[in-house]
């Protein structure tokens, strides 16, 4: 995990200058489009939906089988790294022929979902071929679905803006009893999806996301006020986040703000990204883990491979 988080500065990059050259997918109306991914996935293709100022859909992919005719006339993206998880291979027989078309985001353009769909955007970064929680994976996906909703900035700050995201987590100061919660919105939600996905996978531990707007409407009354982890993502011009956060740290609870001044969307997620994958990285390692907990649990493990493929 931690070689993967070094190697992507130096690949996103690359695969950046790849996608810039790609004219299959540009000038699309972004209120043709429907993305769907599971687990990491579903939260790039959540990225994808604010980033077009929610004009083009996301939806997990089992709903998109309950309501198949969303995506009539649409151009269906289905993210999935490894292209084999059975709910996204299930959903691209769903819509044949009611999709335009259907496009695969993998990493495998042999596998089974790919070998479904119409068309691939391959994912490219470096694997070292061992199992562990996704990170560079993860950035390349947002950066394919970001490409195809405009186009991607720059990204020669990306090695500083990975050293920024090492200290960031580095300064971090966690409650060794409390859960996680996760709150952004927009893009920043989005994120705070992943992150908890992160904290389930690499560290074992509870973790939750969600919606600024709604966490005082109930789950402020859940929350243990000393303990428990606020994360506020506040990222770009997110005022109503960084808002709550400071009235919450205010009230007494243990509440940190990851705040972004990056103001291109794309930079800033992936800014936020790093800050999030050094985190789990940083406190696996004070919790003494050699490797991500979910690798360590063989039983559920298993059982999570059965439920998915």
């Amino acid at each position: 995990m931690e070689q993967e988080i070094h190697n992507q500065v130096e690949d996103l990059r690359a695969f950046a200058s790849e996608l810039g050259k790609d004219h299959r997918f540009h000038h699309l109306d972004p209120s043709s489009v429907v993305f769907t991914g599971s687990g990491d996935s579903l939260a790039s293709s959540l990225f994808a939906h604010y980033l077009s100022e929610m004009q083009a859909f996301a939806a997990d992919p089992f709903e998109l089988q309950l309501y198949p005719r969303v995506t009539r006339n649409k151009t269906l993206f289905i993210t999935s790294i490894s292209g084999k998880t059975r709910t996204n291979i299930q959903l691209a027989r769903t819509v044949r022929g009611l999709a335009k078309k259907r496009v695969a985001i993998t990493a495998n353009p042999e596998s089974p979902l790919a070998k479904e769909c119409d068309d691939v955007i391959r994912l490219r970064y470096r694997s070292l071929g061992i199992l562990t929680s996704g990170t560079a994976s993860f950035s390349a996906s947002l950066l394919a679905v970001a490409s195809l909703m405009r186009r991607l900035p720059k990204l020669d700050s990306l090695p500083v803006v990975e050293r920024r995201a090492a200290e960031w987590a580095r300064g971090f100061r966690v409650h060794p009893r409390g859960a996680f919660l996760f709150v952004g919105s927009g893009t920043g939600y989005s994120l705070a999806m992943y992150a908890a996905f992160k904290i389930h996978e690499v560290l074992g531990l509870t973790a939750q996301y969600q919606h600024t707007e709604k966490l005082g409407h109930s789950q402020l009354f859940s929350l243990s006020e000393k303990s428990d982890n606020l994360v506020f993502l506040g990222l770009s011009s997110d005022k109503k986040t960084n808002e709550v956060f400071r009235v919450l740290s205010k009230n007494g609870f243990h509440a940190h703000l990851l705040h972004s001044r990056i103001r291109d969307p794309v930079l800033s997620i992936l800014h936020a990204t790093f800050c999030l994958q050094h985190l789990a990285l940083n406190l696996g390692r004070k919790m003494g883990l050699a490797e991500c907990a979910f690798l360590t649990d063989k039983k559920r493990l298993a059982l999570s491979s059965r439920l998915i493929y």
